[in-house]
């Protein structure tokens, strides 16, 4: 099977905070791209939801903080399609 994907995606184990409504949450980074990120979470968004994830950094107590669209949803998480490209 191809892949169509535009970014290559790493495997990841990352532990992070992401906020929506005013309201924080904590998940599972489980994969990653210059452009989209899989969130696994027991909590349920919506497709089409805009949240903030704090992007965890190389450098000490340094996260990087992105806006993203919630684009597809699964029972495991959630998918977010980034509005701004990160560095990996």
């Amino acid at each position: 099977m191809k892949n169509l994907r535009k970014y290559q995606r790493t495997s990841c184990c990352e532990s992070t905070f992401f906020t929506t409504r005013n309201m924080v949450f904590e998940g599972l980074i489980k994969n990653i791209s210059p452009r989209g990120v899989f969130i696994e979470s027991l909590l349920v968004l919506p497709v089409g939801q805009i949240i903030t994830i704090a992007i965890p950094s190389n450098q000490k107590h340094k996260d990087t903080k992105v806006e993203g669209k919630v684009v597809w949803t699964n029972e495991d998480g959630f998918g977010v399609k980034l509005n701004e490209m990160i560095k990996l």
